[in-house]
């Protein structure tokens, strides 16, 4: 699993090997608790003003699982 983790977001990102987006709260000590991961809910982005960042990390994910070879989705 890739953890892509941007600044100020409060949380890591990761996809699966179809694309589908991920987010895993860090800690205080920002280490991620991966027993909290759950799937992006883009109507909770839209209110927290992320959106375009998001979309931009998402995309960004993609491209990394491609190069890793860990993306499948045609």
């Amino acid at each position: 699993m890739l953890l892509y983790i941007p600044e100020g977001h409060g949380c890591a990102y990761s996809i699966d090997t179809e694309g589908e987006l991920f987010y895993t709260p860090l800690n205080t000590n920002n280490e991620p608790k991966l027993e909290e991961t759950d799937i992006v809910d883009y109507y909770d982005v839209l209110d927290s003003g992320y959106e375009e960042e998001v979309k931009e990390i998402h995309q960004q994910l993609i491209e990394m699982y491609k190069i890793a070879g860990l993306y499948f989705k045609n």
